[in-house]
């Protein structure tokens, strides 16, 4: 897994922020379903493929329930990208 640049980072920061309905700066490693109730089961599906189009990258079901944290889905990316 190739780490993520910060062009791509602040990408992924700014998608998360608006489908999710929060602020940047609420966006960071401790970001998750469980910290922030703006990231419900519909959101993370919401979430995922708005990912999936600023991305240009397409997550696999198993992907997509492995992404329950920001973390996580910065991993995946990095290994998609």
């Amino acid at each position: 897994m190739k780490p993520m640049d910060a062009q791509m980072e602040a990408r992924l920061r700014e998608v998360v922020a608006d489908t999710l309905g929060i602020a940047d700066d609420e966006v960071g490693e401790s970001l998750s379903p469980q910290t922030n109730p703006a990231w419900t089961s519909f959101s993370h599906l919401t979430l995922m493929s708005a990912v999936e189009e600023a991305f240009g990258i397409q997550f696999s079901m198993d992907d997509m329930a492995a992404a329950q944290s920001y973390p996580k889905l910065v991993a995946l990316i990095g290994a998609a990208a």
